[in-house]
């Protein structure tokens, strides 16, 4: 068995805001999304963590991230486990409503825990603590509505 954890996360853009989890009260904040069950594509996983972790049903676009994290080479930073996550550019689904969120996320560490989601401009993500720090990149993509795919390295 493999110590790698493959994870599927969103990108949600509405009026010029992302949608973000939000970490102990804002210490720090991921995109949404998590780990693929058995025999679950990453798509479904992208719309399944979104609905999960925001209340929120969404249309699953173009891949646009793919990162890894090595814990050898980012220095155990986020614990042993390694973890590819692909990054998806997602809509909402306006004909659904919005429903109560149902999971409750931790760190790998077990340390922090989700205090929900949080929608912040696009200028607001230049300020924020997002793990991994790859908000210029989301930033520069979003208002040049590049959508295309990139392998993201050293980023952690």
């Amino acid at each position: 068995m493999s110590n790698y954890r493959l994870s599927a996360r969103a990108i949600v853009i509405k009026d010029d805001k992302v949608l973000l989890n939000k970490f102990n009260n804002g210490e720090y904040y991921n995109l949404p999304g998590g780990g693929v069950e058995v025999d679950e594509t990453l798509r479904a996983t992208v719309a399944r963590e979104v609905l999960e972790e925001s209340g929120l049903s969404v249309h699953v676009k173009e891949m646009l991230y793919i990162y890894e994290y090595n814990p050898i080479r980012d220095e155990y930073r986020y614990g042993s486990r390694g973890s590819l996550s692909h990054v998806f550019r997602c809509e909402i689904d306006e004909s659904k409503g919005v429903v109560a969120p149902t999971e409750i996320d931790y760190d790998p560490t077990g340390s922090s825990v989700s205090t929900g989601c949080k929608w912040v401009t696009v200028k607001e993500l230049k300020d924020i603590n997002l793990v991994p720090s790859i908000n210029d990149i989301i930033i520069e993509d979003i208002t040049k509505k590049n959508f295309t795919t990139k392998f993201l390295e050293n980023i952690h």
